[in-house]
């Protein structure tokens, strides 16, 4: 049906549609920026850190079983000892998603799909 500007909802209107709302489960380790973004975003728990601090507050978090997903800045990655990165890779919670910085990605975790995709051990579509 249209309404008076012509446009056609189907369903619901998105007006009338609640906002998405994030886990509370979600957690950030960056720098400003990138906690200045997910906070905008509605994430509650971020830690802004450099590579050494980011890397011990990663190691925390990983033991933690509330948290569901953790989303991290590459170079803070880079700089685990390869025992952790090795944990890393193996668990299915939390899912650790490694996030490009300012300098660009560093290649070595590859893309965001594959992240995904070896974590959860399938492919997502969309």
């Amino acid at each position: 049906m249209a309404n008076e500007t012509g446009v056609t909802f189907i369903g619901e209107k998105l007006e009338e549609r609640a906002p998405p709302s994030l886990p509370d489960n979600i957690v950030i380790i960056g720098d400003a920026a990138m906690a200045t973004g997910f906070k905008l975003a509605g994430v509650s728990e971020i830690y802004v850190a450099d590579e050494k601090e980011g890397a011990a507050r990663l190691v925390e978090v990983l033991d933690r079983e509330n948290v569901g997903i953790v989303i991290v800045k590459d170079e803070i990655i880079s700089h685990l000892d390869w025992r952790v990165k090795k944990r890393i890779e193996s668990i299915a919670k939390p899912v650790v998603i490694a996030v490009p910085g300012k300098r660009g990605p560093l290649g070595e975790e590859g893309s965001l799909r594959e992240l995904v995709k070896r974590a959860l051990g399938f492919e997502m579509k969309g």
